[in-house]
């Protein structure tokens, strides 16, 4: 055999070597397990209402050797009694004793609000064990009047392994019968335990049937003629009818507050937020504006909101007063705004904000432009708008404080609601079962505060009156055709356009119109067929239909578009400015019986354990 081969043969029998050294110790500790052979529990009412309860268990540990258990039980009113005591461990005649020590035989006792757990240590074990767990239950008889009880969870689900046999034993006091029992496996009633009552009726036997299968309860139950026992209600029973009462008192003020918080909302609205009813009588239409306000004054004043339309009809009556034009660019992609020569002496503060704002020190600007560049401007314009009613004497106050001062009064109580929430989920919620209902019931009283803030500004009577007549024109303007000869009223159209933009009628207002011959097109707007001829790129005139000048359905002559081409590109101005005017750089990015009734209040007992 040559060195290299020789060399491979001893690091085979090494790995081998190796392996079989390794080997056993890591499958014992991959099969390191046990179950319970046997689990039997005796549980014995004491006359003053306590239990005495006694746990065999015989386990069967298998792989690596285990050196303690556990067993944890709940306590107070996660276990519907008022606690321990006499606890003890033993392995046949060999008794633990009480040390923290963790040494062989010992054991020791941690307890919580809600939970006691006994941990035991003993020799490293393997192989069948048999381990007697003993205590007294304080408190653990629910006292009825149609009936005492004892219910005991004997083999919680938290004993996560099976038990292949068990049995639990209820003894009751000398003279004491049992009246009715209940018995369930995983929650399914006399199935898989079988139920048996002595002659005397004091002691009652419950036998599994079959494996109990890992993760499930095995609970029972005997019910016995109230007033044979001594018994006082135990604290535990107490809390809960404490609890009761306080998640009864809670419900009902959840209740109130739900239906009489929305309704005392509603009832706000009702005395504050409503516009106070017009005294004099206002026909259906107008055909001429009830007053000289100004669009966007008229616009805010309706539905007490200033839009962007507001601002777009501020524009139009701009140009009408001669202040500025608008030209469409020859790719009738642009437009380009322009100064006219008048100075403007009568302009309101909002209407110079807006004039600024469009053309700052220039005489002319570029729709394009102004993207980006105005939404900035439009808060300062929206507050004199709003100024203006006030000063009127249209609101008593601004309609966006009235808005903002009501929206915050729901988030406070939205903030009021969520601070229930949590204070409830702490400190209340495991005790009382209502203990979040208050934090809902605010909840929806504060929705409902936000939604009616958007409803709370009101006019005073003088707004209401005038904003019912501008509401009549608005009409006359919805519905022109009703109550005017179209063919007729073609000076209408500009004079009213403004306010056709301010009332969100500008599509309805320039189609209408479009179809009538000789309408004459305003003097402040200049299409590509105006602004540059068919071809020519020069600028066309700007005069009236009546002395000459174009008109909507003239224009249309030799265009290719027809007569609407002129008025989409109208229609398109309008809307396009309303879109560059509000655009920012943000937002251009992307056995026994059961019980009559039943067993009150869940389980006793229960909790779990386990073995390392």
């Amino acid at each position: 055999m040559n060195p290299r081969s020789r060399h491979h043969l001893l690091v085979v029998l090494a790995l081998l070597l190796v392996g079989l050294f390794l080997f056993p110790q890591t499958s014992a500790a991959q099969t390191k397990d046990y179950f319970w052979e046997s689990f039997n529990v005796e549980i014995t009412v004491l006359e003053n209402g306590d239990l005495r309860v006694e746990e065999e268990q015989t386990l069967v540990f298998s792989g690596e050797p285990f050196t303690y258990g556990y067993r944890n039980i709940p306590i107070n009113d996660a276990g519907r009694n008022d606690g321990l005591r006499d606890i003890g461990v033993r392995e046949g005649v060999t008794i633990f004793r009480e040390d923290s020590s963790q040494a062989p035989n010992t054991f020791r006792v941690s307890t919580s609000k809600d939970e006691t757990t006994v941990y035991w240590y003993f020799a490293p074990a393997t192989g069948q064990h048999v381990y007697t767990f003993s205590y007294t239950v304080a408190g653990g008889i629910r006292t009825e009047p149609g009936g005492d009880q004892v219910y005991w969870n004997a083999m919680p689900a938290d004993l996560g392994k099976t038990i292949r046999a068990g049995q639990i034993t209820i003894t009751l006091p000398e003279g004491i019968r049992a009246e009715s029992t209940t018995a369930s496996v995983a929650g399914r009633e006399n199935d898989g335990i079988t139920t048996q009552v002595s002659e005397d009726g004091r002691q009652v036997v419950f036998t599994l049937t079959e494996p109990r299968p890992a993760g499930s309860d095995v609970e029972v139950g005997v019910r016995f003629p109230t007033g044979q026992l001594a018994l006082t209600t135990p604290e535990w029973q107490q809390n809960e009818q404490v609890a009761d009462v306080q998640a009864l008192l809670i419900l009902l003020f959840s209740i109130f507050v739900a239906v009489v918080g929305p309704l005392l909302v509603l009832l706000l609205w009702y005395l504050v937020g409503r516009d106070p009813q017009v005294g004099t009588a206002v026909p259906d239409y107008l055909a001429e504006p009830p007053s000289n306000l100004p669009p966007a004054v008229v616009g805010t004043l309706i539905d007490e909101k200033a839009q962007i339309q507001d601002v777009m009809s501020t524009l139009i009556d701009l140009a009408r007063r001669g202040y500025m034009t608008m030209t469409e660019t020859k790719s009738g992609r642009d437009f380009v705004f322009s100064k006219t020569d008048i100075t403007p002496t009568d302009l309101r503060p909002y209407e110079r904000a807006i004039m600024d704002g469009v053309f700052g020190r220039k005489s002319s600007r570029r729709l394009n432009d102004l993207k980006y560049n105005f939404s900035s401007k439009l808060p300062g314009i929206r507050k004199q708008l709003y100024e203006e009613l006030r000063t009127a004497g249209y609101v008593r106050s601004s309609p966006e404080s009235t808005r903002n001062n009501y929206g915050c009064l729901g988030i406070l109580i939205l903030t009021l609601a969520g601070g229930s929430f949590w204070l409830a989920s702490a400190f209340l919620s495991d005790s009382v079962a209502t203990a979040l209902c208050p934090a809902f019931a605010f909840g929806l009283t504060g929705l409902v505060m936000l939604a009616t803030a958007q409803f709370m500004p009101a006019k005073t009577a003088l707004g209401a009156e005038e904003a019912a007549k501008w509401s009549a024109f608005k009409t006359y303007l919805q519905d022109i055709e009703k109550y005017a000869d179209l063919q007729q009223a073609t000076a209408i159209f500009e004079q009213y356009l403004a306010y056709a933009v301010a009332f969100g009628l500008e599509r309805s207002w320039i189609r209408k119109f479009s179809q009538v011959p000789n309408t004459p097109v305003p003097h402040w707007y200049a299409p590509v067929i105006l602004a540059h001829g068919p071809g020519r790129g020069h600028q066309g005139s700007m005069g009236s239909a009546g002395a000459g000048g174009p008109s909507l359905e003239g224009m249309s002559r030799g265009m290719t578009g027809g007569l609407e081409s002129m008025s989409s590109g109208l229609t398109r101005m309008l809307t396009s400015t309303q879109s560059v005017l509000v655009s920012t750089r943000s937002s251009s990015s992307s056995g026994g019986g059961g019980f009559s009734g039943g067993f009150s209040g869940g389980s006793s007992g229960g909790g779990g354990g386990g073995f390392g």
